[in-house]
């Protein structure tokens, strides 16, 4: 993880130099949690040693302590802002912790101070991808990072997802395929696979897909989706059937449950089920009916939000965006809670929402300000 000899050099005392070669193999034979009060106990005898502090975060980072993580890198970021592989580092357990604009920002810097280290661009593009965010400058780190890095599977899976998201169906599987082939086991890489070869009728290299990635997790819904198309194209009604009720069972979001009953409902019908076929069909309009009804609600909503605000009553404009964000998630409506929670001082609270705006849709500069200034504000409650 780091090198036991530099390590070695930051050591006063022969009994700290016994301890480093400890954490040292804790580290090296993956115990970390081993290793953390080891470390800990270094890093308080030499604060300024930033690679002993760097072997704490990573430790962290390791057993997915992502809070501890982020707060031990950035005091060694502070101590190396040069450092590409710190700030990479940093970034990753900030997005992993909920913060994507601030591990996109850090991913920013280490672009910047090390324009060859390719950990950097692929997890930039990932993060841009995965916050919505389908720019150039998303596409471009993309490219770079395979460009640099060739074998990075993972670039190559999320410039597949970039233009899978985009429609473009063709370029993403050609990246899916790329992926594929360096890393054939990866389950998101199959599934996604699974999907384009779907979409262009390759049904039995689909089905082989989806069955592999059911193996590793039985109930994923995208993928019991998948195969239950595959089979209902190849005839197999009944094995179908099975495949779209499991799908039913488990989906969560509009997108899982609309695409289960739509199966079931054509499902049904080749079996002569009408009753069950006509049931599934009044679900989904009711589904679809909902999204509709929605809508409206959701307009309501924004005008009577629009009016608290005017009024100045933050508490009532908290309580209604609360309820729109129970019915969809908008990185305008997360904005506009933070923001209230801000004027009511829960700045944890208007914290979290900024983050998640970030997440959900673009991050601008405007965002990146009211992060700043709330976790300032933090700071100042937790020194009084």
């Amino acid at each position: 993880m780091f090198l036991v000899l530099l390590l070695l050099l930051l050591a006063q005392e022969s009994q700290d130099a016994d301890r480093l070669q400890a954490a040292q193999r804790l580290m090296d034979s993956g115990r970390c949690a081993e290793a953390i009060p080891v470390l800990r106990e270094l890093v308080a005898a030499h604060p300024q040693a930033p690679t002993l502090q760097y072997g704490l975060g990573r430790c962290y980072f390791e057993v997915e302590d992502f809070r501890q993580a982020t707060a031990t890198l950035k005091g060694v970021a502070r101590l190396l802002p040069e450092s590409a592989e710190v700030r990479f580092y940093l970034a990753s357990a900030e997005g992993l912790d909920g913060d994507l604009p601030g591990g996109i920002e850090q991913l920013r810097a280490a672009m910047k101070i090390n324009p060859r280290f390719e950990p950097a661009f692929r997890a930039f593009g990932m993060f841009r991808v995965q916050s919505g965010a389908f720019s150039q400058e998303t596409i471009d780190a993309l490219e770079t990072a395979m460009r640099l890095d060739p074998t990075d599977a993972r670039a190559c899976y999320w410039t597949g997802k970039y233009y899978q998201v985009q429609g473009d169906m063709e370029r993403a599987r050609e990246f899916y395929e790329k992926s594929y082939k360096i890393d054939p086991d990866d389950p998101p890489t199959r599934l996604a696979m699974g999907q384009v070869l779907l979409a262009d009728g390759d049904d039995e290299a689909a089905i082989g897909l989806f069955d592999s990635v059911l193996k590793i997790q039985p109930g994923m819904v995208p993928a019991l989706l998948g195969r239950g198309r595959v089979l209902d194209h190849q005839g197999k009604a009944r094995e179908a059937l099975e495949a779209a009720e499991a799908a039913q069972r488990g989906a969560l979001t509009f997108e899982d449950r609309s695409g289960a009953e739509w199966l079931l409902q054509h499902v049904y019908r080749e079996l002569g089920r009408e009753d069950d076929a006509r049931a599934a069909g009044e679900r989904l309009t009711r589904l679809q009916a909902g999204l509709d009804s929605d809508v409206v609600r959701l307009r309501e909503l924004t005008e009577r939000a629009n009016r608290y605000e005017a009024e100045g009553r933050p508490e009532r404009v908290a309580e209604t965006m609360e309820a729109f964000l129970k019915i969809r998630e908008t990185s305008g409506a997360l904005v506009t809670l933070g923001d209230a929670y801000v004027a009511l001082r829960r700045n944890r609270d208007a914290e979290r929402c900024y983050v998640r705006a970030g997440q959900v849709g673009p991050v601008t500069d405007t965002l990146r300000e009211r992060l700043r200034r709330v976790r300032e504000a933090q700071g100042r409650e937790e020194k009084k």
